[in-house]
């Protein structure tokens, strides 16, 4: 059955009379072609949530019958209530030039590792790697995660449960934050990206020195901060208030005041004339290491925060993830 006949049934099965339609940024070029469809062939009337969405953590609250959340594969752990995930795994493979590409840079055992979308191909690209020779491990998933071998912003279990039985790891992807947590977490092995759309790879080496770099440049200037502003998300899968808690708490203990923040999206501008000299973001780990540049004020991890207070060495620098 095509994927779109699949959705349909859904539709069709759940009686839904009303039908949100959630995409992340890069399929919105889809949403008025598949709202189209969907209105046409089952009479349902669709709401297209022109929010951003960040992923399966993220599932819109819309006053509809039945969401249809785009792009990302559920969160195991976290119950959805009247949720479709139509998770559109890419294009066939139709070449293995760019993993030939990275395989002159591997080591003889790795591990394998992707996002959802190129998930189908790894069975594929392991038997390729095997017959050239390699020792191929592609790391079970935790409860958070939806597949072998795929790695969340947030997440990076199916890495590290393999860590001992691989040299090294090759990334099935196109960008760099996914595998950067890796090459952070596990930093005495190499990382390498197979890029499927510009048929290329690279060591991700100098992407982790570049952005350890501006992480010390934070910690630098939040150590002179008295105000700390603690973000906590509203959304489904990122929420940690536990967390925020003992972090406020923790500030407290070295004499800093310390505020909580909730928020649903977190942004540069509506943080803007708070008098807080930093942040500390509990929400979604990417915003802190990739919207940096962005914010007036120093932006922190919880684990970059227990370094500035003193709780932890820079020695034991690691990569936050939402472990729940």
């Amino acid at each position: 059955m095509a994927e779109t006949d699949r959705l349909l049934e859904v539709i069709r099965g759940r009686n839904a009379k009303t039908v949100g339609l959630q995409f992340p940024v890069g399929l919105r070029t889809k949403a008025v072609e598949l709202a189209q469809e969907i209105e046409g062939k089952t009479g349902v009337t669709c709401l297209v949530s022109a929010d951003p969405s960040f992923g399966a953590c993220d599932v819109a609250d819309m006053p509809v019958d039945l969401i249809v959340h785009l792009g990302h594969a559920p969160m195991p752990h976290l119950r959805y209530h009247g949720v479709f995930f139509y998770d559109l795994p890419g294009p066939p493979l139709a070449s293995m030039d760019f993993v030939d590409a990275a395989e002159r840079i591997l080591p003889k055992r790795i591990g394998l590792l992707t996002t959802t979308q190129f998930r189908h191909w790894l069975p594929a690209i392991r038997d390729h790697l095997e017959a050239k020779g390699h020792t191929v491990r592609i790391g079970e998933p935790d409860r958070r995660v939806a597949y072998a071998g795929q790695l969340l912003g947030c997440d990076y279990h199916a890495a590290t449960v393999i860590e001992e039985d691989v040299d090294g790891y090759l990334y099935i992807g196109t960008g760099d934050f996914h595998p950067l947590g890796v090459a952070i977490l596990v930093p005495d092995k190499p990382v390498v990206i197979a890029d499927p759309e510009r048929g290329t790879a690279r060591d991700l080496r100098d992407v982790r020195e570049r952005v350890l770099r501006q992480r010390h440049a934070a910690i630098a200037r939040a150590r002179e901060a008295q105000i700390f502003g603690i973000i906590v998300s509203k959304k489904i899968g990122q929420a940690r208030m536990d967390l925020a808690r003992d972090l406020k708490a923790l500030a407290q203990k070295y004499g800093k005041q310390a505020h909580l923040f909730l928020m649903d999206l977190v942004s540069p501008e509506l943080l803007q004339g708070y008098r807080v000299d930093a942040w500390v973001n509990t929400a979604c780990p990417r915003i802190a290491i990739e919207d940096v540049l962005q914010y007036k004020e120093p932006i922190l991890t919880p684990q970059e925060f227990e370094i500035v207070l003193g709780e932890r060495p820079w020695d034991d620098y690691v990569f936050d993830e939402i472990r729940a």
